[in-house]
């Protein structure tokens, strides 16, 4: 059976695919990425925001055509979406096989594979998918979430925050960097919240020193890290190990102390603005990612220009925007004022606007250095490879693009000749 999965949404549901395509592999099943030739067909949906279903809903109705057209014998829907809207969407869509939910991914990539027949299993240990591999390789090291932000639906979907057990995570990571990755990104809902579940005395920072001994890792990279629960403690580890890289994800959301209060993130202002300059202090060539939101309900024209303003002098590295979507089961679904969608529209344009005149200027300062790059793929559009700073995490942020010989997946001393707002353009050194 040749089997095809579409991965939506984050990092996270697509480790979770990875692992489906383990275990069905494991069991005898084909992978194939083309649709148009596979007998199976899954989709692992997002439900995190208004667009993200849309895409799925769009996605689940692509297959349905495929399998009407005879080319796809069976259709599975697994992930956020499903978990949350299962009973909706089997009324809805009955063309579906079967649906899974977003929890216990185990049972769940059990289940898959019983209802597409593969109940024999090779003899080998089940080993996830890795669609990234030989380049980099997503680290999931906790489901889950047991923040209770007033605008999120996560932990209604994903159930509360399940660490797992640091030497578990420690063998995938040694099973990974034998596959010849050499970098690994550590993901979770809030990996600042890692250990504090486990009822023992272990915390993020002690697993990234862990991960950062293993031989044969050039690389490690934190997403998801939460502002109030960024340690001393892992701050020294980021900063003393030089293949952990220099770059932080801190989503932030906001900076106006009245919002910040109405989406229950559990800080404040002057503890933002205090942990920013204590890693910028203590990590120097730090390069901080962070997002936020634009049009949550109540924001007022004074609290956009707060954010608009220390958007402008923090001068982010790297930046996300996105729009209030209104999300069932949250509390900030029934909260008033609606900030009108032409007001979010103008919102996120202008904080866009600022970030990549800000992404820009910093960019043009890396012209004529000579930076570490680390190669993605070929790009066939641009002619030449395509690849990442230590200050980059994929998908999302800036990439290099590479003249001369190389390889994917190792790394590389790149001259920078040019620069846009995201891009930068260089030679082998």
């Amino acid at each position: 059976m040749k089997v095809h999965i579409v991965s939506l949404g984050c990092p996270k549901n697509l480790v979770d695919s990875e692992n489906i395509l383990g275990e069905l592999k494991r069991r005898g099943a084909k992978i194939t990425f083309n649709p148009q030739e596979a007998d199976a067909i899954i989709i692992n949906t997002c439900g995190f925001i208004e667009d993200a279903k849309k895409e799925s809903i769009e996605t689940i109705f692509q297959a349905v055509r495929l399998k009407e057209q005879g080319n796809c014998r069976r259709l599975i829907v697994t992930g956020c979406l499903s978990q949350r809207y299962r009973q909706e969407l089997e009324q809805g869509i009955p063309e579906v096989d079967a649906y899974f939910g977003a929890r216990s991914i185990n049972d769940v990539q059990r289940l898959i594979a019983e209802t597409l027949g593969l109940t024999h299993c090779n003899g080998w240990e089940h080993a996830r998918e890795v669609t990234t591999a030989p380049v980099y390789a997503y680290l999931k090291i906790a489901e889950g979430c047991n923040n209770r932000c007033s605008f999120c639906a996560i932990p209604l979907i994903r159930g509360p925050y399940q660490s797992r057990p640091m030497d578990e995570i420690v063998t995938e990571a040694r099973r990974l960097i034998t596959m010849g990755i050499q970098e690994l990104i550590l993901v979770a809902q809030d990996t600042t919240y890692y250990g504090q579940d486990l009822g023992q005395e272990v915390e993020l920072a002690d697993l990234v020193e862990v991960l950062s001994q293993i031989e044969g890792v050039r690389w490690l990279r934190l997403l998801y890290t939460y502002p109030n629960r960024i340690t001393d403690r892992l701050i020294d580890v980021i900063a003393e190990h030089p293949n952990v890289c220099k770059y932080l994800d801190v989503p932030i959301q906001h900076i106006s102390d009245r919002i910040l209060k109405r989406m229950l993130r559990g800080t404040n202002r002057r503890e933002i603005e205090t942990i920013i300059e204590k890693l910028c202090q203590r990590i120097p060539d730090l390069a901080i990612r962070t997002t936020v939101m634009v049009g949550f309900p109540g924001e007022s024209d004074s609290d956009f220009q707060q954010l608009y303003d220390f958007v402008e002098t923090s001068r982010f590295e790297r930046l996300g925007v996105f729009q209030f979507s209104p999300e069932e089961g949250t509390p900030a679904f029934d909260f008033r004022p609606q900030v009108p969608e032409n007001v979010k529209q103008e919102r996120y344009d202008a904080l866009m606007a600022l970030q990549q005149e800000i992404s820009w200027e910093e960019n043009q300062k890396l012209v004529g250095e000579k930076l570490l790059v680390h190669i993605d793929r070929f790009d066939d559009e641009k002619g030449c490879f395509q690849g990442r700073t230590e200050w980059d995490s994929p998908e999302i942020d800036n990439c290099v693009y590479v003249k001369g010989e190389v390889n994917e997946g190792e790394f590389y001393s790149v001259l920078i000749q040019s620069a846009t707002q995201y891009e930068l353009y260089g030679i082998i050194d």
